[in-house]
């Protein structure tokens, strides 16, 4: 059961397939979890459930962003002595193969005892129109029908 999750209103007759992902005007929302014929659920960044390898800030420190169903998910996973400041911008690692290297996720909002909290670019009361992408990350292409090779550099 998912907490932070939206559904709209397409599903695997427009297209639409598990893991795409999900994106505002603003930067990443979250990745297609569920489809179905006409609609599929999107789990939203913020959701418990939703994992996501990260870079952050100048020095490119990985990390995972680890949603709690609050609206500022937090980081997971940093090694023992990074240095991370409020403002540090987030971006996606490409680990993992969901997501694609360099999606913008969001800024750190705070550093403390209670952990590394995130400010996502997504204006969460304000998210009306998604944007739902399949990056076909060159590992992926033979489950998406292709033929199984990297994609020719653009």
């Amino acid at each position: 059961v998912y907490v932070r999750s939206v559904l709209v209103a397409a599903g695997a007759e427009d297209g639409l397939a598990k893991n795409q992902v999900a994106l505002s005007g603003d930067g990443l929302a979250g990745r297609v979890a569920e489809v179905g014929a006409h609609a599929s659920r999107i789990l939203l960044i913020t959701d418990i459930n939703s994992r996501i390898p990260v870079v952050v800030g100048p020095a490119r420190d990985q990390a995972v962003l680890a949603g709690d169903n609050s609206a500022q998910p937090t980081l997971l996973y940093l090694a023992p002595g990074t240095s991370l400041k409020p403002g540090d911008r987030i971006v996606t690692s490409g680990y993992g193969g969901v997501f694609p290297p360099g999606l913008a996720v969001g800024v750190v909002a705070a550093v403390g005892d209670a952990g590394i909290r995130v400010r996502p670019y997504v204006d969460w009361g304000h998210l009306e129109y998604l944007r739902l992408v399949d990056y076909a990350l060159p590992e992926r292409l033979s489950e998406l029908g292709g033929a199984g090779k990297p994609l020719p550099p653009h």
